[in-house]
């Protein structure tokens, strides 16, 4: 399996509980997963233990046959190799597209890197969009060049944490479609976090539904959201 999430615990300083309880989860290649649950879920602590931001009580994780946590490892988040779209994009205002998408390319060299900027714009349909500034774009354009920039350095784990959260309904449909197409043209791989059933049946190729920091059920999109437990979820 190309990621390998084992039995992952962690607490919050000030909480009473674990907010993840043996959270195991086995991922391929090029597989769009998307982790879906309620507020307080342990859905985003999930992103957060994966690219370093918190560090498990214990477990262990491998990504593309790298150990990144175990008890005696803690491998630095700047090594993971893991991407992140953020929730309200996180562009830089004051570079424009091309800038922006250059940002993470610090060991490449001038051409490589202005190389791999023409292709990342070409694959969000966005070529004469590089001179603008995040302020000069749409919402959907901004969401664009966020997976541009998180794309360019070919991550081996990409993720996102609610990402269409801020934008308004249609768009939203729009944008997860494209997205899901472009992520599947890359064959990266991808963990998706949201509250939004819709969002994971149209990206994922396969739903972890958590609750509690527990994992409640695995499957394809129309097995998880079919089940009479997520049912009662969302209508709770």
């Amino acid at each position: 399996m190309f990621v390998q999430i084992k039995n992952l615990q962690y607490q919050y300083k000030n909480s009473t509980e674990p907010v993840l309880k043996d959270f195991s989860l086995s991922i391929e290649q090029g597989e769009i997963i998307t982790i879906l649950g309620e507020s307080g879920s342990g859905k985003s602590t999930i992103l957060r233990l994966l690219s370093g931001l918190e560090t498990p009580k214990s477990g262990s994780i491998t990504i593309n046959n790298h150990l990144i946590f175990s008890g005696h490892h803690v491998m630095p988040p700047e090594k993971r190799n893991v991407g992140m779209v953020f929730q309200d994009y996180a562009l830089f205002p004051h570079m424009t597209v091309e800038k922006n998408i250059k940002y993470g390319l610090k060991k490449m060299n001038r051409r490589e890197k202005q190389k791999r900027m023409e292709e990342m714009l070409e694959l969000i349909n966005m070529t004469n969009y590089k001179n603008r500034y995040p302020y000069e774009l749409s919402g959907g354009q901004q969401q664009r060049v966020a997976l541009a920039r998180a794309l360019a350095p070919a991550p081996s784990l990409l993720i996102f944490d609610e990402p269409f959260s801020n934008l308004d309904a249609n768009l939203q449909i729009k944008i997860r479609d494209e997205l899901r197409g472009i992520l599947k043209k890359t064959g990266i791989t991808s963990i998706f976090v949201t509250h939004d059933q819709a969002d994971a049946q149209a990206i994922a190729d396969r739903v972890v539904f958590i609750e509690k920091g527990v994992i409640k059920q695995v499957g394809k999109p129309e097995e998880v959201l079919g089940c009479a437990s997520l049912v009662m979820w969302a209508n709770s």
